[in-house]
C-alpha cells in the first residue's frame, strides 16, 4: 500500500501540473483584498494574512473575527456596487461565485479577479490552498510548512479507508415536513463521503434531492452525516431523528448520527481534511459499538 508520505508527494505533483492551467500567478496588488467564498477566507487566515482583507461574503463565517469585516453579500449573488464600495485591489472568488454579469462588469473596470479552482478531493484542497498562497505571494518556505501540517490528517484518512469500505452512509442537508434532502453525485456531500471512504447510498441521484420515505428505507444508510445547517433548518436534531424516514433506517434505529460544522465539512477548505478524518474515526467507533452490543 502506498504510504501517506508517498501519496502526499503524488498530490503535490498533481497540484504543480494543475497550477499552469489556473490563474494562480502572484497578484500585483494585494493591499486591499475582497473575498467571495468562506473556504478562501479560511485559507487567508491560515497564512495569517487577514490584515489584507477589506471585505468578505456571507459564507465567510470562520474564524469568528471574519464576520467583523464589511459584507459584499452572498457568494452567488454579488453586486458590482457592493464590491466597488470597499475599493478592493484584488477580488478572490470561489469558482461558483456570481452572477456572471457582475463579474464581467468588474473585469471591464479592470479589477483583478482571481477564480480559485474547486476540486472536491484531498488533492483539490491542497491545490486550493497553494493557489491562494501563490496569488498572495506567500513564500515557498511557508507554503511547505502548511503542506506538512496536512500530512497527519491525510495519514489518518489513509488509516481508516479499509475499515470503512463496506459502510453505507448518507449526508442529510436538511429536512422539510419530514422529507429529507440528501446529497447525490456532483455535491459536496458525495465528495466528502468519497474522501472518508464510505459508500454513498444515494449515488444514483445527482445533486441535492428530497427523497421519499420509500426511497430512504430502500437506501437504508448505516450512518447519517448531518451538517449543522441541517439541524438549524429543522430547528434541532430531535426533529430529524424523529422523522419517520430517518427512524426506519439502520442509522435511525441504532442512532448513528455524526453532526459536523457545515463549512468545515462541505467547504473543502483547510479544516476539511481534519474534519473528514474526525468523521471517519467517529463512524468506525459507532459501527464497532453496534457490533459489540449485538
Amino acid at each position: 500500500m502506498t504510504s501517506h508520505k508517498v501519496r502526499f508527494g503524488i498530490l503535490l505533483v498533481g497540484f504543480l501540473a494543475a497550477l499552469s492551467t489556473y490563474p494562480c500567478e502572484e497578484a500585483k496588488d494585494t493591499s486591499r483584498l475582497a473575498i467571495a467564498g468562506g473556504s478562501l477566507t479560511e485559507i487567508v487566515y491560515l497564512f495569517e494574512l487577514e490584515n489584507l482583507i477589506v471585505a468578505v461574503d456571507t459564507t465567510s463565517l470562520y474564524p469568528d473575527s471574519a464576520q467583523d469585516f464589511p459584507s459584499i453579500g452572498y457568494v452567488r449573488a454579488l453586486s458590482t456596487e457592493g464590491i466597488l464600495s470597499t475599493a478592493p485591489t484584488l477580488l478572490l472568488i470561489e469558482d461558483d461565485a456570481g452572477p456572471p454579469h457582475v463579474l464581467q462588469q468588474l473585469e471591464n473596470l479592470e479589477l483583478d479577479i482571481r477564480t480559485v479552482p474547486e476540486v472536491q478531493t484531498t488533492a483539490g484542497i491542497i491545490e486550493k490552498v497553494d493557489c491562494v498562497a501563490s496569488i498572495l505571494g506567500v513564500s515557498e518556505e511557508t507554503q511547505q510548512l502548511v503542506r506538512a501540517s496536512f500530512e497527519s490528517e491525510i495519514a489518518r484518512l489513509d488509516g481508516t479507508q479499509k475499515a470503512l469500505q463496506e459502510v453505507e452512509a448518507a449526508v442529510i442537508f436538511g429536512i422539510n415536513d419530514g422529507i429529507p434532502t440528501v446529497g447525490g453525485l456532483e455535491t459536496a456531500g458525495n465528495s466528502i463521503l468519497t474522501m472518508i471512504g464510505v459508500k454513498n447510498v444515494f449515488s444514483t441521484l445527482s445533486g441535492w434531492k428530497p427523497v421519499s420515505l420509500e426511497s430512504m428505507v430502500k437506501a437504508n444508510p448505516q450512518v447519517l452525516v448531518l451538517p449543522q445547517r441541517a439541524l438549524n433548518d429543522a430547528s434541532g436534531q430531535e426533529l430529524i431523528i424523529q422523522s419517520k424516514s430517518i427512524r426506519m433506517t439502520s442509522a435511525g434505529k441504532d442512532e448513528r448520527y455524526v453532526v459536523v460544522d457545515t463549512m468545515a465539512l462541505l467547504g473543502f477548505g483547510p479544516r476539511t481534511l481534519k474534519t473528514a478524518a474526525d468523521v471517519a474515526e467517529k463512524i468506525i467507533e459507532m459501527i464497532n459499538e453496534t457490533k459489540e452490543s449485538s
